[in-house]
């Protein structure tokens, strides 16, 4: 069985304005609605569990009452962090499911890239999108910055998907600052990681020119 854990309980401070990014219009559906039908046109039968804030049930009630896909979904309230937040949505997903954690403003991830990810889980315990860097890096150091390896580096995104035993026994570790994401709290616990190619066009919505860019590649 497939699940996912879409997380929703963001405020989206860099986008600005009353409403919170993951609800705003992009041609003619809410982000959110977006993200979920990618889901379901992958796997119409996929157990999903929408992560929100408490803040932000008035705007998913007014979304979900005019959307099939939304209609389907399993809610539960967000915590504190991201970290709280997935691991609340974790409760809901039954043992013996290979389940993906995405970032609900993650609306343009591809069927291929969710594919990959969901086969190679079941075949290995974790499957994690990335792409390669095309941009030199440098990190900053106390003496200036050095320049980084570029061919060694990898952008990260998401459905990070995992079997639901093991990424639900990493979230039973306590929350540290250094863990980024889903892919860190499992590695910590678990060790490697399958890593899988990801889509360029899986931008992560955070302000209003991602928001317009969304929009042109649709």
């Amino acid at each position: 069985m497939n699940a996912l854990v879409v997380v929703a309980a963001g405020s989206g401070r860099r986008m600005g304005g009353p409403v919170p990014k993951q609800y705003l219009d992009l041609q003619g559906k809410a982000v959110i609605i977006h993200t979920l039908e990618q889901f379901y046109r992958y796997d119409p039968k996929i157990k999903i569990v929408v992560v929100l804030a408490k803040s932000h049930l008035k705007f998913w009630n007014k979304t979900s009452s005019s959307s099939e896909a939304a209609l389907g979904c399993e809610v539960v309230t967000g915590g504190e962090n991201r970290y709280d937040s997935v691991r609340n949505g974790l409760q809901l997903i039954p043992n013996g499911c290979i389940v993906g954690i995405h970032d609900a403003v993650r609306p343009l991830v591809s069927q291929e890239t969710i594919g990959r990810c969901y086969r190679a889980a079941h075949e290995s315990g974790s499957g994690i999108p990335v792409l390669e860097m095309e941009d030199s890096v440098r990190m900053i150091t106390a003496r200036g910055s050095e320049n980084l390896e570029r061919e060694r580096l990898r952008r990260v995104q998401t459905p990070q998907v995992f079997k639901s035993e093991l990424i639900r026994s990493a979230y039973d570790q306590a929350f540290a600052q250094t863990v980024t994401d889903d892919a860190s709290v499992y590695e910590a616990m678990h060790g490697e990681l399958t890593l899988v190619a990801g889509n360029p066009e899986n931008i992560k919505i955070t302000k209003a020119s991602d928001l317009d860019l969304a929009s042109l590649i649709i």
